[in-house]
């Protein structure tokens, strides 16, 4: 984990995936060697998910349960039909990205100055600790930008610990490459995210590496 001022103990916390269909996440997870720790259907948006914990960060894998989004519910169903439409032949491709920040008053900072929401997740059951989500909503338009993340619970207690049957194991994820402005994701996240590799454009995030502890690495998402 990063302890420079400038980063402000900022590390990638976790990247969402869509899938078309669980039955393909699970496979392509299997070929990867890596495990799913749990899922449950998200209320009221059409989605489930899945929870891929990488030690120091975690996956989460969202596809379409056959259920409406409820009326007023966040686009979250659409984004996710729109990013699989747009690349037909990959099994999972990303839509979105977040950041941890451990000081959550640096997160409520980086919130107030670029007039981003805060929401307050409480906590929801074992294996469930609340968070502080900033960003929400406003990055629907901005897919390059990060949710920024803080969770108020040992790392212990966090879903990247959660227990998985992975074949291989997983430390992390050590870069992601994202089509968007660096200067505009520097200046939300207060610091340039570890690991953080941009291209032009405005698609958000690309595709991103995986490490083990045997020194190889893994790359998912978006590889043409």
């Amino acid at each position: 984990m990063s302890t420079t001022s400038e980063e402000w103990l900022m590390e990638i916390d976790h990247v969402v995936l869509a899938a078309r269909t669980k039955a393909d996440a699970e496979q392509a997870f299997s070929r990867a060697g890596l495990g799913i720790a749990r899922g449950r259907t998200i209320p009221g948006v059409g989605l489930s998910n899945l929870v891929v914990p990488l030690g120091q960060a975690l996956l989460e894998i969202t596809y379409p349960n056959g259920e409406l989004a409820a009326p007023g519910a966040p686009p979250l169903l659409e984004i996710h039909r729109r990013a699989l439409a747009a690349h037909p032949s990959e099994p999972l491709v990303p839509v979105a990205w977040l950041v941890l920040v451990e000081d959550e008053q640096r997160l409520r900072e980086l919130a107030a100055e670029n007039h981003a929401p805060v929401t307050e997740s409480p906590a929801e059951g074992p294996g469930f600790p609340p968070y502080t989500l900033a960003g929400f909503g406003v990055t629907f338009d901005r897919p390059w930008l990060p949710y920024l993340i803080h969770w108020p619970v040992p790392e212990a207690e966090r879903p990247a610990a959660l227990s998985a049957p992975h074949r291989r194991q997983p430390t992390g994820i050590t870069s992601i490459l994202v089509a968007g402005p660096a200067d505009d994701i520097q200046r939300w996240c207060g610091g340039r995210p570890p690991g953080l590799h941009t291209v032009p454009g405005t698609a958000g995030p690309l595709r991103f590496e995986v490490g083990f502890v045997d020194g190889t690495s893994l790359t998912l998402g978006i590889t043409g």
